[in-house]
């Protein structure tokens, strides 16, 4: 049995767990004989996958020459799961490495996040597996000037190996383009791209799967999901303020108002809304952890939300739901504007802005909440009748079952597109 690796997901943040398990979903759609390894820190959770923790030591050692020996300077991970033999058996055995990182290659991070991003490549070319950078953002690459010129080289070196690179943003193909151009795509959130159900066979262990009990939201509910990064841009205080503001204004509308946390660390801030209203049957905190299955269920009954996770945005649109978004990178921008959502966007380093503005904002989605909704449902369509995974996993044999499938599934999305249309 041949495998597919898959690297640069996680389980932890919502958005990362909905890429990994799409990608799964699309390829046992096809190929439903091929093992799917995925590279990860998180623990096994009755996954009818694999985890796998290799670790930076591991993969360097395995590159061989000057960087064998590197690796022999870099202290054991307690997480690795796998021996050196067991990681040559299986890159042997791979069909193809495909990255799902959301965000690596970048010197926003720290020089480690660049070099471990490029290490998978590197690795990749040296055992002859085919590999594909899923939709992701890259860059800026305004690296110290202590590691610039090495790793601006192992970028220049390794970027043009995999076969198809897709940037999920048009700032990201400028970035990249310095680089390559024959291997380089522009594609939106592979989340987007993949089906509206996932296979729960294929992501889990029979019996395995134990969700949380069904969240039922009453109507007329409007759901706030915040992200703790946005503190780094405000005081804890001006954030929260910003934030009962709304609700405020939503409580005013005739909103019932649903605090969910896209992400484990986001807790904090729903506490901290909801701490000013605690007796207000109207403001409720969903306290439990969610996988992306449930926050997919729950998202899908509101009227709209009000977002600063990337990927709850993509969640929301996934089901034609409209999002006042807060955000801070181009991903944002660039996500608002393909849906024709831009007047929907605020920036959250400018939270006077956004207290000054946001108000009038509410007031003209709750006027105009069928209106962008469809709109969005349009392009949603559009964006599912061009998805990248036939092009993708094209290369690899295709069962005659998966093949009838998959064509019969893309007839469903074009017939949906000529309805909207």
């Amino acid at each position: 049995m041949s495998k597919i690796l898959i690297v640069g997901g996680q389980m932890e943040n919502k958005g990362a767990q909905a890429m990994t398990f799409t990608v799964i979903n699309e390829i046992k759609k096809r190929y439903p004989d091929k093992e799917i390894l995925v590279n990860c820190i998180d623990p096994d959770r009755g996954y009818a996958f694999d985890i796998i923790k290799i670790g930076k030591k591991l993969k360097i050692e395995m590159l061989g020459g000057v960087f064998g020996t590197l690796g022999k300077l870099i202290p054991n991970a307690e997480h690795v799961n796998v021996t050196r033999s067991d990681m040559e058996r299986i890159m042997k055995d791979t069909d193809m490495m495909i990255d799902i990182s959301g965000f690596a290659l970048s010197s926003q991070f720290t020089i480690r996040h660049s070099v471990n991003y490029l290490v998978n490549i590197m690795l990749a070319k040296r055992y002859k597996v085919p590999m594909v950078l899923m939709p992701q953002s890259f860059g800026p690459f305004e690296y110290e000037s202590k590691y610039k010129s090495v790793i601006m080289a192992l970028i220049k070196k390794y970027i043009t190996y995999p076969t198809y690179i897709y940037a999920r943003e048009d700032e990201g193909m400028q970035f990249l383009s310095r680089f390559t151009t024959r291997n380089l795509k522009r594609s939106m959130d592979l989340v987007l791209q993949g089906s509206s159900a996932y296979d729960l066979n294929v992501l889990f262990k029979p019996g395995a799967y134990k969700p949380n009990a069904r969240v039922d939201v009453q109507p007329n509910s409007v759901g706030i999901v915040p992200n703790v990064k946005t503190m780094k841009y405000g005081s804890r205080e001006d954030l929260l303020q910003a934030y009962r503001k709304m609700t405020d204004h939503l409580l005013k509308s005739g909103k019932n108002v649903v605090l969910l946390r896209h992400s484990t660390e986001d807790l904090e801030i729903c506490k901290g809304i909801k701490q000013h209203y605690p007796n207000d049957d109207r403001v409720v905190l969903l306290e439990d952890e969610y996988d992306c299955i449930e926050i997919h269920h729950i998202l899908e009954q509101f009227e709209f939300i009000i977002a600063s996770r990337y990927h709850s945005i993509i969640h929301a649109y996934k089901d034609g739901i409209p999002v006042l978004a807060l955000g801070w990178a181009t991903k944002y921008q660039e996500l608002l504007g393909r849906f024709g959502q831009k007047e929907y966007m605020f920036d959250v380093r400018d939270l006077a802005h956004v207290e000054r503005e946001i108000e009038r904002k509410i007031d003209l989605m709750i006027a105009r909440r069928e209106e962008e909704s469809e709109k969005i449902k349009a392009v949603t369509a559009e964006i599912q009748s061009r998805t990248i995974f036939n092009e993708v996993f094209g290369e690899l044999p295709m069962t005659e079952q998966a093949k009838t499938e998959t064509s019969a599934e893309l007839e469903d999305v074009e017939n949906a597109t000529l309805q909207i249309g």
